[in-house]
């Protein structure tokens, strides 16, 4: 199978979650403040890369006419991956999030925002499979896409809020504000393509086909 353009980008981002990861562990195992700065940098600027190329690989397939179906299951997948893991990996180092000790319960709301997000989008997943199954395409929802760049954005924030309070600060703003878009952002999808979740009207051929084979079964009984 020959890897388009954008799906070898959409590869690209997967495996640059890797050095992403071991940059982010590795600046908080290090005892060296330089050290400690160099890796966060680094970490944070490969995730801003591979949040960047989310947009970038879409447009390509678009641009070109090179929509796969690998594609369409690769992408979602990485953007979830790197989102979620980066999210563990703050909640777990904590550094910086209490914001010089004046929100010491930060985390805690962090971890369970990011578990009402991953919620969200596993329930997203399921509803589209659903159109899938009934051969319904669901247009992309305008809240969704400003619910991926906060989280992007507040991601990134987050990951360098141990440097200063006030980062802290922006980056737990930010998530906030793209917590509430992805919960609304999320119902109204939902509740705008609503008719997935309707059974499927028989078209009248089928139903006449249907009340033709009941009247032969009875003939033959």
């Amino acid at each position: 199978m020959k890897l388009t353009l954008a799906t070898k980008i959409t590869v690209a981002r997967i495996f640059l979650i890797i050095p992403t990861i071991i940059a982010f562990i590795l600046a908080h195992s290090l005892q060296t403040q330089t050290g400690y700065l160099a890796s966060l940098i680094v970490s944070a600027v490969l995730f801003s890369i591979c949040c960047s190329t989310d947009f970038l690989d879409g447009y390509i397939a678009r641009k070109t006419g090179t929509v796969s179906d690998l594609g369409k299951l690769l992408d979602p997948l990485a953007d979830k991956v790197v989102i979620v893991i980066m999210l563990f990996l703050i909640v777990l180092y904590q550094d910086g999030l209490t914001m010089g000790d004046k929100f010491m319960h930060n985390g805690v709301v962090i971890a369970l925002l990011s578990g009402l997000i991953l919620s969200r989008e596993l329930l997203i997943s399921v509803f589209r499979s659903i159109a899938a199954k009934k051969n319904l395409v669901l247009a992309a929802d305008i809240f969704g896409k400003i619910k991926t760049v906060f989280l992007d954005v507040s991601v990134t924030t987050l990951m360098l809020a141990g440097l200063h309070v006030v980062i802290g600060w922006m980056g737990t703003v930010l998530f906030y504000i793209g917590a509430a878009f992805a919960v609304f952002s999320g119902a109204r999808y939902i509740y705008k393509n609503r008719h997935v979740l309707q059974p499927i009207a028989e078209s009248p051929d089928t139903s006449a086909a249907k009340q033709a084979d009941g009247v032969s079964d009875r003939a033959e009984n």
